[in-house]
């Protein structure tokens, strides 16, 4: 295999590196972006009980709680493909190695 080769394949490996970057960056934001999202429920949440509670009334937090909980969820659906992603431009880069010999 001569140079050329060798620095081919070594860009396919810095490109498949940013680009796993970049994908991982933006579903850190949306990650980021949900557990905000999960604290203002909460402190709705919170703020609908206490009004509840001062006026003598009765509050059913099920509905809420079913959002928080679906955001949970989405995080962690998130994360996985985040996971996905690594493990695939691992592979990709791995590839691009044993190609190169």
């Amino acid at each position: 295999m001569g140079l050329w080769d060798e620095i081919k394949t070594s860009a396919k490996n810095v490109d498949s590196k940013v680009g796993q970057k970049y994908d991982e960056e933006k579903i850190e934001f949306e990650i980021r972006k949900i557990e905000k999202e999960i604290d203002d429920l909460k402190k709705d949440l919170g703020n609908s009980v206490y009004d509840a509670c001062s006026k003598g009334e009765t509050y059913d937090p099920a509905s809420d709680c079913k959002k928080i909980r679906s955001k949970y969820e989405s995080i962690e659906v998130m994360k996985s493909e985040k996971e996905e992603i690594a493990a695939k431009a691992k592979a990709e880069r791995e590839a691009n190695r044993q190609a190169k010999k």
